[in-house]
């Protein structure tokens, strides 16, 4: 790696992760912290599933009310673990690459923000960069993720045809949509903010007869949520919205959406971020051999003796 800029020199990151609590905590603990634009100039903020982190490359430390809710960690053994990260090595699935694209997004809205300049910017980038070379090189990219993972687990537990819903529409919805068995398929309730975007989506793939399928927004949903047998949740910031619904017929929920949309006191078969180690489901999990040689790279780029 190229010499260290020195705007970095200052990392420095508060952060918890699912290595030091449960998933459960750190999934509540966004709405309890409160940071402002001020407090946040240098600044950016990486909070998914699994992690609430605070980035600080000010000289000072930052100053917020929650403070000792987190662990910190400065200087080069900061930037160290965030390399980690970006590798993909501190997740639950090894070499999974959302991490990488969560984390970018994390910087890129802090700069759109005007929360980090334009120097740093490019400075942070620096360690994206070499993250993504040192994926290339060793293939540490694990293709499997949670999306993956759910939909096949969904889809062992569907045995005849049945009734099935799909609430979400990006891309874990997709994999799931691709994936199902249509000989297991009575009907499909494909459920969206946006029901002509899931339609869209349907008809692209053309997996199924679109005559199998019914389209339905969040707001007239709910009756037909009570008549399916299994569903497939993949759905970001509508935490808790089914969580009142009375499930009784559904024999299965994966819910993969962040925060979970239903109850943990569902009467079914439940499989969430927030209860479930899905790396256990991984076929093809990458060899410790492979980490510890990447781990010994990062270690090698930074001077922490």
């Amino acid at each position: 790696m190229n010499k260290m800029p020195k705007s970095l020199a200052n990392a420095k990151c508060y952060y918890l992760d699912h290595k030091l609590v449960s998933k459960a905590y750190i999934n509540t603990l966004h709405n309890l912290i409160k940071l402002s634009n001020k407090q946040l100039k240098n600044t950016f903020v990486l909070n998914t599933c699994l992690r609430y982190e605070i980035y600080n490359f000010s000289k000072s430390e930052l100053k917020f009310k929650d403070k000792s809710k987190f662990a910190f960690i400065s200087g080069q053994l900061c930037l160290r673990r965030f390399m980690s990260l970006l590798c993909g090595l501190q997740s639950e699935i090894i070499g999974e690459k959302e991490i990488f694209l969560q984390a970018r997004t994390a910087l890129y809205d802090a700069a759109q923000n005007k929360r980090i300049n334009k120097k740093l910017f490019w400075d942070i980038n620096i360690l994206f960069d070499f993250a993504e070379r040192i994926r290339e090189n060793k293939n540490l990219t694990q293709l499997e993720n949670y999306s993956t993972i759910g939909a096949d687990l969904l889809n062992k537990k569907i045995k005849h045809a049945s009734i099935i819903a799909i609430i979400g529409g990006g891309y874990m919805a997709e994999i799931f949509f691709k994936n199902i068995n249509k000989k297991n398929i009575k009907k499909l309730i494909w459920i969206n903010r946006n029901p002509d975007k899931a339609k869209k989506i349907a008809k692209s793939i053309n997996k199924i007869p679109i005559k199998l399928i019914e389209f339905c927004d969040f707001e007239n949903c709910e009756q037909k949520l009570l008549d399916t047998d299994f569903i497939f949740s993949a759905v970001h910031n509508c935490g808790g919205i089914f969580s009142s619904i009375p499930i009784k017929k559904t024999k299965c929920i994966v819910d993969i959406s962040y925060p979970t949309l239903f109850s943990n006191k569902v009467l079914c078969e439940f499989y969430s971020l927030n209860n479930t180690y899905f790396e256990k489901f991984i076929k093809n999990p990458k060899k410790k051999s492979l980490v510890l040689k990447v781990e010994k790279e990062i270690d090698s780029s930074f001077s922490l003796l």
